[in-house]
């Protein structure tokens, strides 16, 4: 029999947590034809895996990579790193629906991230086509940003939706459904879902029920309000009938490392009585996002606009610094925790070399107090910097990440392709996240075992997303397929030196197509992937 593709001597660790068994696997187009022991027959490619590990291709749970598709359709640090699809429109954010009244508003909203996203259409269906457009190089799992859906409906008004906004809120939804979303997101740290209240998201959460729609939460407070945070999260899938994700499962600032535990048996508890909740978690204690997320939500109300008008008002900047310094060291926000000013670095600004630099570091260069240096910054950079903090437990990281009802997610925002000089000092999730867990949580702790971490980031993550042929090594599935030297594997990205890519992944195969070709990047097969309904 002649074969596509055939992968040769390697050691197949299927996705399931079986253990892993030596076989062969054979690709015909864009399928798993075969997986035995010693296949015979001819093959247009053979690719010899003696040595390594064959494995489904990694699932990453959350991703802001939609941002920068249309910048960066390689996904090549993303790719490289052995994922081959990922589930986006996380923590609020989505780039549609958006009306054309509200440019602006969606413009300065994303803005933070370093990202001025063109935005040539209207709907989620006619984004999702400009996307099919450019062909990402991984396949795309898309949600609907319940802050885009705000957006849309209402502004930026911080205040409870009206029956009628719910209603206009439940119309871009199905119509976002219709197109493939899978389901929405909240960000309810970020304005404007930050200003839903628990009765407009159960409203959208029930109007997608009846279609599977699934329900992924960025929680309102992963510090002082972790466990009612989580506790809302929950009864929002219990009441609503809908499947539930947990995004980025952690307790940030020092004072809440403790309330993990609690947050955990949360999780247990309301799965033993039957809610469809789970959660995913990355490898790392610092977090990353937008900066201007540091300031308390009142004073986004209005969109971006509107808050460097607050920050240019002494009086104002006055009562923020009241309101989040504490201690006079650390900056803490209700939703986030108190975070000291030496453990919160710039990652991506227009002026570059501030990157890398503490607000310490900044304040002490600048001459200002650091809450006056991080307000400055955000008004001269016009909210468009994004950060890099370290808020968590390094010990908590393993006991979130080794929890079986678990998955993996990068949370990585920017995307990057190539040698040379790039940009910022992101967060090295962008280019390491599955690498590590292979690495220094599976091969070095032993945290768990090489299956289960695979299963972490394979079979698991399929079952939960509803991907009925993707997700593990069986004949008839897509030939999604990572090959990885289990003794070598490693992330090489650091904070100081993030724009590293991993080692030991030499190919990466998608849809049947080889993406990586021993260590190089070679062809772009990803697709927009649409739940079955």
């Amino acid at each position: 029999m002649a074969w596509s593709l055939l992968v040769r001597g390697g050691t197949v660790i299927d996705g399931s947590g079986a253990p892993g068994r030596r076989a062969d696997v054979a690709v015909e187009g864009e399928r798993i034809a075969a997986v035995a022991p010693s296949l015979t027959g001819e093959a247009a490619r053979v690719v010899d895996a003696t040595g390594m590990v064959v494995a489904p291709g990694f699932i990453d749970m959350h991703s802001h990579s939609d941002l920068f598709y249309f910048a960066c359709p390689s996904a090549e640090s993303k790719i490289r790193q052995g994922v081959t699809t990922e589930v986006v429109g996380m923590c609020s954010f989505s780039q549609a629906p958006v009306r054309p009244d509200h440019q602006a508003l969606v413009k300065g909203w994303v803005g933070g991230i370093g990202l001025t996203p063109e935005l040539q259409w209207e709907t989620f269906g006619q984004y999702l086509d400009a996307l099919r457009s450019v062909r990402p190089a991984v396949n795309v799992a898309h949600f609907v940003g319940h802050g885009a859906l705000r957006i849309a409906a209402m502004g930026f008004a911080a205040r409870p939706a009206d029956a009628g906004e719910i209603a206009a809120m439940e119309r871009h939804l199905g119509e976002a459904l219709d197109a493939g979303a899978w389901g929405f997101s909240t960000g309810l740290v970020y304005p404007p879902s930050s200003y839903a209240d628990t009765r407009e998201l159960v409203a959208l959460a029930r109007a997608m029920a009846p279609r599977g729609g699934q329900y992924a939460s960025h929680i309102r407070g992963e510090s002082s309000m972790l466990l009612d945070s989580i506790r809302e999260a929950i009864r929002i899938g219990e009441e609503a009938g809908v499947r539930v994700e947990v995004s980025h499962v952690k307790a940030s600032g020092r004072e809440n490392w403790p309330k993990i535990d609690a947050a955990l048996r949360l999780l247990e508890d309301a799965r033993a009585r039957g809610v469809d909740v789970a959660g995913d978690v990355y490898p790392y204690n610092a977090g990353s996002t937008k900066m201007d997320n540091l300031m308390p939500a009142w004073s986004h109300e209005g969109g971006t606009a509107r808050l460097l008008e607050r920050l240019a008002d002494p009086k104002i900047r006055r009562r923020i610094v009241e309101e989040c310094l504490v201690d006079g060291e650390r900056w803490g926000t209700v939703a986030q925790g108190g975070v000291g000013f030496d453990q919160i670095f710039i990652a991506s600004c227009r002026r570059r070399e501030l990157e890398g630099l503490s607000l310490a570091q900044l304040a002490q260069q600048s001459g200002q107090a650091p809450a006056e240096a991080l307000m400055s910054l955000l008004v001269d950079e016009r909210c468009t910097v994004s950060m890099v903090s370290f808020s968590q437990s390094i010990e908590n990281v393993a006991k979130v990440l080794a929890h079986p009802a678990l998955t993996v997610g990068s949370d990585s925002i920017p995307l990057f392709e190539g040698a040379g000089d790039k940009p910022g000092r992101p967060h090295p999730r962008s280019y390491g996240t599955f690498p590590r867990v292979l690495s220094e949580y599976a091969r070095e702790r032993k945290l768990f075992s090489l299956e289960t971490a695979v299963h972490k980031m394979t079979g698991m993550p399929a079952e939960r997303l509803g991907l009925r042929d993707r997700g593990l090594i069986q004949a008839g599935f897509l030939a999604d397929l990572t090959i990885f030297d289990p003794a070598t594997v490693r992330d090489e990205s650091t904070y100081p030196d993030p724009h590293r890519y991993p080692t030991g992944i030499p190919f990466v195969v998608v849809n049947g197509t080889v993406a990586v070709d021993d260590g190089r990047m070679a062809a772009r097969a990803g697709r927009v992937l649409t739940p079955a309904r």
